[in-house]
């Protein structure tokens, strides 16, 4: 087995001068992107960066962000990428609960950085890219310029020590480190490689911020893998995927279900050519199916859905590109995860009946979460993760996914699944987005509520909403109320955040 940074030294004597990366106007190729791995490697080694050491990653879609992270992995050091929405306040909590003396940004952030000093002391190294750097700030860009044509870097590590920590949303609490290590990265990686069929004249599109697991893991790792081009964009929009699949023959993209509603949105069959594109994988969220079918039949790509999480390095099941794709699926098993569903306690049950789906497998780190003993007693139950969503299995060991438990509706003592709802919603032509959650009611308990994003040039009413769901499920899982806005709060990744939804019901 391979570690990370062999994956990358392999890839680049063989496939040294295709493109690696294409960004904005930018063609590196993989012999370049190499020596950027190793100047900046010879860069942060000569700073006094040892093995086992933590570094923060505070940078969008950018070139200099995968080559900080194989720089980092190749001296022995932890990645820990950094949400670039992130306020002074929540990068001080993330550099005290790993220990990160060092960070390395962008000029654009810059400003962020240098308030974080005064909130954390123990900040040693600050490094930069940009010209005209504030005194004391380190240039990437002079560390990147230096020549290290006979620069061995001694990769010894072992294929569990941790290479990555990133941290999780933190729904429940503060967020959690969730530890990535050689084996876990890379047995994804090389699950999710013959399953897409990737190969070296694949291009594929990176528009999920590579401070994800998502963006990170599933599609930078896979493009490097098999000596693909990586076509990044430094923020995911419509327009701007729909021109790197029309300019740069983009064959593969990855996104959460409201990408692929906005692409549909933007999409014009005159105005861009799409026939590159042959496999999507959509994850982060339940894709509801009518997106799915609209988007296999506009663009003529294999829609996979899937599903994961951080904690398994990226996907654990998925659809087949080959062979059968069920509707309404995440697939089945990437090799080396196992499934199983249980119920309240713990036992497994039959195909078809609903419970929380546990995995297993070399996916997720032997570490769990960092420094969260605590948790990982909880989360991590011998041997088996526990995920907190609800599913089931079909006799064919195809995984549905419910819901998260978190996000069931109990309405007079019957279960309500948003994504059930949000399915029939989906099918309606004047919906765009839609979220449902329960909000309190004294006497049922809870109401199911939909939030509806509509059309453009589109009218409804909280009437038509409820009756056109009622016509088409059984009508007590139909929401109650219906209240229309202009958008959704979503997150990096553009999953629809329903906890900033149920937050906004409590403050009325």
């Amino acid at each position: 087995m391979q570690l990370l940074g062999e994956m990358l030294d392999s890839t680049v004597k063989t496939f040294s001068h295709r493109t690696a990366i294409i960004y904005e106007n930018q063609e590196i190729s993989y012999m370049d992107f190499s020596f950027m791995v190793d100047s900046i490697a010879a860069g942060l080694q000569g700073l006094g960066i040892k093995p086992g050491e933590p570094v923060m990653i505070f940078m969008p879609n950018c070139p200099e962000f995968l080559a900080c992270y194989f720089a980092l992995v190749k001296i022995g050091a932890i990645v820990v990428p950094l949400n670039v929405m992130y306020k002074a306040h929540e990068v001080s909590y993330i550099a005290s609960d790993t220990g990160a003396d060092t960070i390395i940004t962008v000029s654009g952030l810059l400003d962020t950085v240098i308030d974080i000093r005064t909130g954390c002391p123990n900040l040693k190294n600050i490094i930069s890219t940009g010209d005209r750097l504030p005194q004391g700030i380190i240039s990437l860009d002079q560390m990147m310029d230096v020549s290290v044509m006979n620069y061995v870097i001694k990769q010894e590590a072992d294929y569990d020590d941790v290479v990555c920590i990133i941290y999780t949303s933190g729904t429940t609490g503060r967020p959690k480190g969730a530890t990535q290590t050689h084996r876990s990265v890379l047995t994804n990686v090389w699950g999710l490689w013959p399953v897409n069929k990737f190969n070296e004249n694949d291009r594929l599109i990176c528009a999920l911020p590579m401070y994800n697991n998502f963006g990170l893991n599933v599609v930078a790792m896979s493009a490097i893998n098999c000596g693909a081009g990586l076509i990044l964009i430094e923020r995911f929009d419509a327009e701007k995927v729909l021109t790197a699949i029309d300019r740069h023959k983009g064959s593969c993209f990855f996104g959460t279900p409201t990408m692929y509603v906005y692409l549909l949105e933007k999409y014009d069959a005159q105005k861009y050519d799409v026939s590159s594109l042959r496999v999507v994988n959509s994850g982060g969220a339940h894709c509801p199916e009518e997106v799915a079918r609209e988007f296999e039949e506009k663009f003529g790509a294999v829609f996979l859905n899937g599903y994961g999480q951080t904690e398994a390095c990226g996907f654990t099941t998925l659809n087949p590109y080959d062979g059968v794709k069920k509707k309404n699926s995440v697939g089945v098993p990437i090799a080396g995860t196992w499934l199983k569903i249980v119920d309240d306690e713990d036992r497994e049950l039959p195909p078809g009946q609903v419970g929380e789906v546990l995995e297993k497998g070399k996916v997720f780190s032997v570490h769990g979460y960092w420094r969260r003993d605590d948790v990982n007693k909880e989360v991590f139950k011998d041997g088996w993760f526990r995920s907190g969503d609800l599913g089931y299995l079909d006799e064919d060991g195809y995984l549905y996914i419910v819901d998260r438990k978190q996000d069931l509706i109990i309405t007079g003592g019957q279960n309500i699944y948003p994504v059930e709802v949000e399915e029939v919603l989906y099918t309606n032509p004047k919906v765009s987005l839609a979220a449902v959650i329960g909000v309190p009611d004294e006497r049922k308990g809870e109401l199911a509520k939909a939030y509806i994003v509509l059309k453009e040039g589109e009218k409804a009413t909280e009437e038509e909403i409820i009756n056109y769901v009622r016509e088409r499920i059984a009508k007590y899982k139909a929401p109650r109320m219906v209240e229309f806005v202009q958008e959704l709060p979503q997150g990096p990744t553009g999953k629809i955040l329903k906890r900033l939804l149920r937050e906004r019901e409590m403050r009325k």
